[in-house]
């Protein structure tokens, strides 16, 4: 009535009334006087997305070379291996105020936080001087340190090998963009959007940030503690994606820029390996897990005897509450190709296998052939359980209404499960399988605990490759091992932001 009411208001001339409270609104208001509710979705669109993909930009950019040398990969120079690297710390920690202020809606102060890592870029790019690694040597007391030498980026870019690095252009055009984003920000300041007195409105609206802060301040002192351990082990520990970019070295790690990243795509096989069977192993246990679960829920919910089914539901629940040590250790006693192997035993004296002796019989957990299998046997076992409760609790939705007319007209069990309860749990088997998606590159304790060396080309996945690639022997490259896993997080987000959108498109609304 009120959308009717606007409109003919619209074209006979009168005043619009207020969705909300019927209020008789002045003609151009864009605010209601009474409620504070917005009128009209039109105006000045707020802009400060590009602002914060510009500072996002920049960000990046203080990863990358600053200066590459154009004949090998390693000579790379950045905020990292500089002699002062307060500077790459004040730059970042800039770029995340800017985005702050952005998100605070104080466009004003984020362009200053703007121009001052723009400052600071500068003086870090034309000052302070680069440290070159000249090797190691044996210092006081038989200690072994990092020799370095300062070079200035004159030096550098005047020798005729090196070159601009990536970096530069990338922290330039951030910059560029993060301004700009924030001007055009900044430009719905110069235009009315409200043309109602503010002495007329009383909600949130017309008050400012750091009012509305002071007048929940004690929220936010409850909620202090939280953020505190939030910032400290989830996002601090985050600087550390720096030593992707760098060759680990003790106490004082130097900048190789994408050396890592340039190992991993053209000469490490084994990290493929990883990434492919990491995929294989994600993808189809998720389908074999899904599947079961759903044929599960199907079959429990056609059993009428209310303490057998329930009986059954407790039953296949207990696996998921067991620990994949404790798991690990009860199969391999079940596949062992021993008189204890139960599988061996059932095969070798029921159908004379293996000569009728256990001892010959198939390594499942031992033999790539047979590794591969039972790994998504055991998973179905474990995890089918659990999966099943989201399918039974929309099954336990369907009105009963629905089957007792399908019965009239004379539909059958199958049919009642193929026109009612299939189409009904549709929507939540997509929505369980792009939830699950996103999840397909955290893949380590379940592969870890079944694997061993005889399998390991079928079983390495990226998370147990960077383990071992870590703490299986040898001096460590933590370096490297950084960069695989931030190869594997950056994967892993482009997989959560395809199945949001997905999940908008199915649900209506996103994961995140």
């Amino acid at each position: 009535m009120n959308e009717l009411r606007n409109f003919l208001g619209k074209k006979e001339g009168k005043k619009m009334q207020c969705k909300s409270c019927n209020t008789e609104l002045p003609k151009h208001a864009k605010v209601c006087p009474k409620c504070g509710a917005k009128v009209s979705d039109k105006g000045p669109q707020n802009l400060k997305v590009i602002a914060i993909a510009g500072a996002v930009i920049a960000f990046i950019g203080g990863l990358l070379p600053f200066v590459q040398n154009t004949g090998d990969v390693e000579k790379a120079y950045s905020f990292m291996n500089i002699q002062m690297p307060v500077f790459w710390y004040l730059y970042m920690i800039a770029l995340v105020a800017t985005i702050l202020l952005c998100v605070a809606k104080k466009e004003k102060l984020s362009i200053i936080t703007t121009a001052i890592a723009g400052v600071i870029f500068a003086v870090a790019f034309f000052v302070s001087p680069f440290l070159e690694y000249a090797g190691r040597q044996q210092g006081k007391g038989g200690t072994v340190i990092n020799k370095y030498n300062n070079v200035m980026l004159s030096d550098l870019l005047s020798n005729g090998e090196n070159g601009i690095g990536m970096g530069t252009f990338v922290v330039i055009i951030g910059l560029i963009v993060a301004i700009i984003g924030v001007f055009f920000d900044l430009l719905k300041y110069f235009k009315k959007e409200i043309n109602v007195d503010a002495k007329y409105m009383t909600n949130s609206i017309n008050k400012s940030v750091w009012s509305m802060v002071y007048y929940y301040r004690w929220f936010y002192v409850m909620f202090l503690p939280a953020l505190i351990f939030v910032l400290l082990f989830n996002y601090w520990p985050m600087l550390g994606l720096r030593y992707a970019f760098t060759s680990y070295k003790i106490t004082n790690p130097y900048y190789i820029g994408i050396t890592h990243f340039h190992e991993m795509a053209t000469a490490d096989i084994y990290f493929w390996t990883a990434f492919k069977n990491t995929l294989y192993l994600s993808v189809i246990k998720l389908i074999l897990n899904t599947g079961a679960a759903v044929i599960i829920s199907l079959l429990l919910h056609e059993i009428s005897n209310i303490i057998f089914k329930k009986t059954v539901q407790t039953i296949i629940y207990l696996p998921h509450f067991m620990s994949w040590v404790v798991t690990a250790s009860l199969f391999r006693l079940i596949l062992a190709p021993s008189s204890s192997g139960m599988v061996n035993t059932f095969l070798a004296e029921v159908f004379g296998m293996f000569g009728g002796n256990p001892s010959n019989g198939i390594f499942f957990l031992g033999d790539p052939r047979y590794w591969v299998g039972s790994y998504f046997v055991i998973n179905v076992w474990k995890d089918t359980g659990w999966g099943t409760i989201l399918f039974l609790a929309t099954l336990s939705g369907i009105s009963p209404e629905l089957y007792e007319a399908a019965e009239i007209d004379g539909a059958n069990r199958f049919n009642k499960m193929r026109y009612i309860t299939l189409p009904a749990l549709t929507n939540t088997i997509i929505t369980v399988f792009i939830l699950n998606l996103a999840k397909v590159m955290n893949l380590f304790e379940s592969v870890f605990v079944l694997m061993n060396d005889a399998v390991y080309d079928v079983s390495n996945v990226l998370q147990t490759f960077v383990y071992y690639k870590t703490f299986g022997g040898g001096r460590p490259d933590y370096g490297y091992t950084t960069a695989v896993g931030l190869f594997r997080s950056v994967v892993s987000g482009v997989l959560v932001i395809i199945c949001n959108y997905a999940s908008k498109k199915v649900r209506g609304r996103g994961i995140v």
